[in-house]
C-alpha cells in the first residue's frame, strides 16, 4: 500500500491494473493485488482445510451446548475459538487418510473442574438415563453444581438437560425423548457446571445402550 499527496492527480479512486486507488481523509491510497493468488493444496493444508470446516460444522451443531461449556479464561475469546483450539489436535481420527472428527474424541466443554464420573447409561421408555457418581468428596464439587447432558440425535437434533446435582451420592439424568432408540443416538456428553457458571469440567463422552 502507499500513500500519495499530489496535489497535481487531485483525488483518486477505481482500479487499473492490479492497483486499487482511493481517497481518504485527503489522501490518495494505492493498494496493489496479486496477479495470481497461489491456492497450494498439498495433503497437509487439505488435511488443515478439511478439520476448520468439521470444526464449523460441529460449532453450529453444538454451538447452544458450547456456550455453556467454555467459561474458564474466556477474556477476550469466543466459545467458538476455545472450542477449536480444544478440538483442534485432538478430535479427529484418520480414513482413508482424510481427517473425521471422533465423538469420543471431541469436547463440548473444558475446564477445571473434575470431569462426571458416569456409572451407567441407556435407553428407555423416557429418553436418555445416565446414572452418574456426584462425587461430593471432591475438591471444588458441590451439591450446588449444574449437571449438563446433551445428546445428538443422527438426524441433527440437539437434546439438552440440565439440573443440579444434589446431595445424593449417586445420581441420575435424563435426556427426555419418549421413543428414542439407541441407534438413533450420534453421541452423548454429560459435564458440570459450578453454580455461579465460572467453572466447568471436561465434558465426558457417554456410550449409550439399548
Amino acid at each position: 500500500m502507499s500513500i500519495a499527496q499530489n496535489p497535481l492527480v487531485g483525488p483518486m479512486r477505481k482500479s487499473m491494473g492490479n492497483f486499487t486507488m482511493y481517497s481518504y481523509n485527503g489522501m490518495n491510497i494505492v493498494r496493489s493485488k496479486p496477479f495470481k493468488v497461489k491456492d497450494a493444496k498439498t495433503e497437509k493444508q487439505l488435511n488443515m482445510r478439511t478439520r476448520m470446516t468439521l470444526m464449523a460444522e460441529m460449532y453450529h451443531a453444538f454451538c447452544s451446548i458450547i456456550g455453556l461449556g467454555f467459561p474458564e479464561n474466556s477474556y477476550g475469546k469466543s466459545p467458538q475459538n476455545m472450542f477449536v483450539s480444544a478440538n483442534f489436535s485432538s478430535a479427529f481420527i484418520m480414513k482413508d487418510q482424510v481427517p473425521v472428527i471422533s465423538y469420543p474424541l471431541m469436547l463440548v466443554s473444558k475446564g477445571s473442574l473434575p470431569i462426571v464420573k458416569v456409572t451407567e447409561a441407556a435407553v428407555d421408555d423416557a429418553g436418555i438415563t445416565v446414572q452418574y457418581d456426584a462425587g461430593l468428596s471432591l475438591q471444588d464439587i458441590t451439591p450446588l453444581d449444574e449437571l449438563i447432558a446433551c445428546a445428538r440425535l443422527i438426524t441433527g437434533e440437539l437434546l439438552i438437560t440440565r439440573q443440579i446435582r444434589g446431595y445424593e451420592a449417586l445420581g441420575t439424568i435424563t435426556i427426555k425423548y419418549p421413543d428414542l432408540q439407541a441407534e438413533e443416538v450420534a453421541c452423548c456428553y454429560v459435564f458440570t457446571r459450578s453454580s455461579d457458571g465460572k467453572k466447568a469440567s471436561d465434558s465426558g463422552y457417554v456410550e449409550v445402550n439399548s
